[in-house]
This record gives C-alpha cells, sequence and structure tokens, in this order.
C-alpha cells in the first residue's frame, strides 16, 4: 500500500510537470516516430526511380537525333523543347536537366566514333539529380544497343567480349534498404523509453531535493527501499505508456507511408509492431531502473540532466555498431541488454526466425541487469548524503 501511495504521488506530480508531459507523452512516442521514419521513408523515395512513369525531358536539338528520341519515348519519356537560356534554366530550378543533342551527332555516329550528349544537371537540387540519374539509365541502355549493333554490323558477335557472365544472388530476404529501415524500429522503442522516464527519474531524487521535499519523503515510517520502488513503479509507468504510444504511431506511420518502396520486404502491420512490442519490453523495466540509479547519484537537476544526457549515447550505439559492424545473433550477444533487442526486433521485422533460447537469453540478460541496478539505487539511497 504504501508502494502504491509513493508511486501514485510521483505519477500525479510530474504529470503536473508540461516538460515531463511532453516528453514522455509527445516528442519520444509521437515527435521522434515521425521525424525519423518520415525522413527515412522520404529519403528512400528520393533514391527510386520509377521507370513506369511517364515524365518530360527537355532536349535540344532534337532533330540531330530521331533515333534517340524514339528510344527516349519508348521507355516513358515524353520530350519537350529546351529553354533558351539552358544553364540559366537549369541552376535557377526552372527545368530539371536539359539533353543537349550536338550538331555533329549523327556524323559521329556514321563515323564510328563516340557521339557527344550534354547532360545539364543542377548537383544541388536533388529532383535534378534523380531525374538525371534516371536520364542517365537510359542513355546507358541506348549506348549498349548501338554498340552491339555495330559489332554486329562488322559480323563480330557481341558476346565475343563478354568474358565472365556474372550474376549476382541475394540471398538475404531485406536488402540493405530494408535492413536500415528494420533497425529504426528498436531506436524508436528505446529512444522513446529513455525519454519518457527521463524527466521523471531527474524531479523523483534531484528535483526533490532541491525543493526539499525528499527529507520530509524518507522521514516517513518507511525502509528507503520502499521509497526507492515506488519511485520506480512510477517511472515504469511513463516508460511503458510512452512506449505503448510509441508502438501506436509506428504502426499508423507505416500505415500512411508505403514501405512498398523498399520493394515490400519489410511490414510494419499490426502483429509485427505487437510482436516487437512484447520482444522489447524487458527492456521497459531495465531503462526503468538505469534511470532511477544515475538519478539518485546526482545532487542537482542540471547535474542530473548531464549526466542523463550522456545516457542518451546508449540507446543509440547499438543502433550505429549494427551499422557499421556485422554483428551476428548468437548465444553470447543475446544476454546483453539494448543490443539483444535491437538484433530480436530486427528479426522480427524482417520476418526471420527467432530461435527460442536467444528470446529466453535475452529476457534474463535484460531482467538479471535490471536486479543489479535496482539493487545499486537501493543501496544509494541509504546514504546518508543523499539529502546533502
Amino acid at each position: 500500500m504504501s508502494l502504491f501511495i509513493i508511486m501514485l504521488k510521483e505519477i500525479v506530480d510530474n504529470l503536473r510537470d508540461r516538460q515531463t508531459v511532453f516528453y514522455a507523452l509527445l516528442f519520444g512516442p509521437v515527435l521522434l516516430p515521425l521525424l525519423l521514419g518520415g525522413s527515412l521513408v522520404a529519403s528512400f523515395k528520393q533514391l527510386s526511380i520509377d521507370f513506369d512513369q511517364v515524365t518530360t525531358l527537355s532536349v535540344a536539338n532534337t532533330d540531330k537525333a530521331p533515333t534517340l528520341i524514339e528510344f527516349l519515348y519508348s521507355n516513358n519519356i515524353d520530350v519537350i523543347d529546351a529553354p533558351a537560356n539552358i544553364q540559366s534554366s537549369v541552376r535557377n530550378g526552372e527545368t530539371l536537366v536539359v539533353l543537349e543533342i550536338t550538331e555533329d551527332f549523327g556524323q559521329a555516329l556514321r563515323d564510328g566514333a563516340p557521339a557527344p550528349l550534354t547532360l545539364h544537371v543542377n548537383n544541388a537540387d536533388k529532383d535534378s539529380v534523380k531525374a538525371a540519374r534516371r536520364v542517365n539509365t537510359i542513355l546507358n541502355v541506348y549506348e549498349q544497343t548501338l554498340s552491339n549493333l555495330r559489332l554486329q554490323h562488322r559480323g563480330i558477335d557481341p558476346s565475343v567480349f563478354d568474358s565472365l557472365n556474372v550474376v549476382e544472388n541475394d540471398v538475404s530476404s531485406e536488402g540493405a534498404n530494408g535492413q536500415l529501415l528494420a533497425s529504426i524500429l528498436p531506436f524508436l522503442f528505446i529512444m522513446s523509453m529513455v525519454m519518457g522516464g527521463f524527466y521523471l527519474a531527474i524531479d523523483t531524487t534531484a528535483g526533490e531535493r532541491e525543493r526539499q521535499s525528499l527529507e520530509p519523503l524518507l522521514s516517513l515510517p518507511l525502509s528507503r527501499t520502499m521509497v526507492v520502488m515506488g519511485k520506480y513503479a512510477a517511472t515504469v509507468c511513463f516508460v511503458l505508456l510512452s512506449s505503448l504510444l510509441t508502438a501506436l504511431s509506428i504502426y499508423t506511420l507505416f500505415k500512411f507511408f508505403p514501405v512498398e518502396l523498399m520493394g515490400g520486404q519489410v511490414r510494419f502491420d499490426g502483429a509485427t509492431v505487437t510482436h516487437a512490442f512484447l520482444l522489447v519490453s524487458p527492456l521497459i523495466p531495465f531503462i526503468s531502473a538505469l534511470l532511477i540509479s544515475v538519478s539518485a547519484v546526482t545532487r542537482s537537476t542540471k547535474e542530473a540532466q548531464t549526466y542523463l544526457g550522456l545516457l542518451m549515447v546508449i540507446p543509440m550505439a547499438p543502433f550505429f555498431l549494427l551499422q557499421f559492424l556485422n554483428i551476428r545473433s548468437t548465444l553470447v550477444s543475446m544476454p546483453l541488454p539494448m543490443l539483444s533487442q535491437y538484433q530480436l526486433l530486427e528479426s522480427a521485422v524482417l520476418g526471420d526466425s527467432i530461435p527460442t533460447l536467444h528470446i529466453i537469453l535475452s529476457v534474463v540478460g535484460t531482467l538479471g541487469a535490471t536486479a543489479i541496478l535496482l539493487w545499486l539505487a537501493a543501496r544509494l539511497y541509504q546514504r546518508e548524503k543523499l539529502l546533502d
């Protein structure tokens, strides 16, 4: 009963703090997924090229290369006349790209020489670069076609020059883009958990010490361990609520943003998000215990913000580590909190099978670390200089 009263007190006190409510219920669960997920999906959309989509291309001197113009039409590109001032138009964003056919284009083809073309592009404009990549890809196909025709005209089989026929078989089910997007899910979950309990953990010790409300609380006929557990339970409630809202916002976000941009390898449907939440749920008590332990060491709100701010590096570390290093899910990595959850959630989003032993080791390792942190927090609350 005493534990419940302390927990309720901390929850009510922090619900009155706008900063705590903002970071716990809005920034971590809603704004962070929207910013990261939205920007990532937008970048994938920027990089992807739909060759079936009909687009326009400004071309100068179309009469010099009628066959090339027909080839462009056959590849869903409608040719329009180029502007009078080509460079100025492309530089100012009035025209994405301009293909300029030189006067000696036809003569170079007849002579069997490389036919000159100039593609005017603005590399400072992402849309211009994307349009240029599409045109370059189509022109490369046209070039290869002309080269084969030249060889056949001279009685040479073009395949004679193909010394190797290498076929790359990607056996992964997700691809590089899918792997990157899958790693975003554990990052969002863990960051929202940290943000959910961040300011509550600061307020429970450093904040109450500054307001001089901690000493009356510790003077009550309650063990300090009970006080710690009450504050811990309140932190768990905020972290749990933040993670639940994160799961909901992730599901909603990727329902509106088409993951099919990446070939549909990654799915964020209700079943996948629920499975991911269950896999990451052992981190809720772990992160709460970590925040409480660190805040118990600090003496002021500013000091607590500094320490816990540095603590933000821990959730980010596995994300960047797994991007640069190929760390496989093994019996050694599974007991490690956060790292194991990153690996398990990536597998869940990508639809890979997860061994039951891996889940057990992840849960046991995370809860074991939670118990150690709670023991440490209880010991820190036993110190007399806690009130200094």
